[in-house]
């Protein structure tokens, strides 16, 4: 069922890396408040390309250094590993920390891991705050250690119209019925007052059980609607379609 992921069992935390430095003024600091929250347990460091990880990925070493307070960190494996570390008998007692995921195909991995509900925790370290990661953690309401708080919880309507959304993923949402359910859905809601904002959007999106992959397309078209882009597609919804979805909400209150 659509965001069910909010009651998932692994805890979630993160910062963005911009946050966590402070033009290099707060790195210590930062580092010490994800080392207590990550807990006695020696995390698992997992990265984009582990084999680079102390040669080509700078970064990621010198993000690693602070946070753990040794200039070896260990053990570091790929983000192909997190099934393997959901599925190890003392899961419960594993804290994972994901340096910069970017991709699709890393944010997927977090996402089935944190689904999955196993791991314990799961500290991410945001590359940047336009990254889709970062929504998705806002919407499944993970900790923004930097804040001390989770992210307001998404418009339930909002959220509502992304499960109308997130149905039409097995077709695609960047052509046809998904490109016109999406289109259709941003423009009833910026009739009815809701502004074209990318964040709320997102975080509502991931909230309702969207992928990343499709999450780009959402992302795409409220960016080429704010820029005053007039979309061709067949309509999908009657006109009061906002109200509908506000109705349907209250009725599940």
């Amino acid at each position: 069922m659509p965001g069910e992921s909010l009651a998932i069992m692994t805890e979630l935390a993160f910062m963005v890396r911009e946050d966590w430095a402070q033009r290099g003024s707060a790195m210590q600091q930062s580092s010490a408040t994800i080392r207590a929250w990550l807990g006695s347990s020696r995390p698992v460091w997992v990265v984009q390309k582990p084999e680079k990880f102390d040669r080509e990925r700078p970064a990621d070493l010198e993000t690693a250094a602070y946070i753990s307070g040794s200039r070896s960190p260990g053990p570091v494996v790929g983000f192909d590993r997190l099934g393997e570390i959901s599925n190890h008998d003392k899961a419960a007692h594993i804290a994972v920390v994901a340096l910069h995921p970017y991709g699709d195909r890393e944010g997927e991995k977090l996402r089935a891991a944190a689904d999955d509900g196993r791991v314990g925790r799961i500290y991410v370290q945001v590359w940047s705050r336009n990254d889709l990661v970062r929504y998705w953690l806002e919407g499944v309401g993970a900790l923004d250690l930097h804040t001390g708080q989770p992210a307001p919880a998404p418009d339930p309507v909002q959220a509502r119209a992304c499960e109308a959304m997130v149905g039409e993923e097995y077709n695609g949402l960047s052509t046809g019925t998904g490109k016109a359910t999406v289109i259709h859905l941003l423009r009833a809601f910026h009739a009815d007052g809701y502004a074209l904002d990318t964040t709320a959007w997102l975080r509502a999106y991931f909230a309702a059980g969207g992928s990343f992959r499709h999450a780009q397309s959402v992302k795409k078209f409220i960016g080429e609607m704010r820029d005053g882009k007039q979309h061709q597609v067949q309509k999908r919804f009657k006109p009061e379609i906002v109200q509908i979805l506000r109705d349907e909400v209250a009725r599940q209150e």
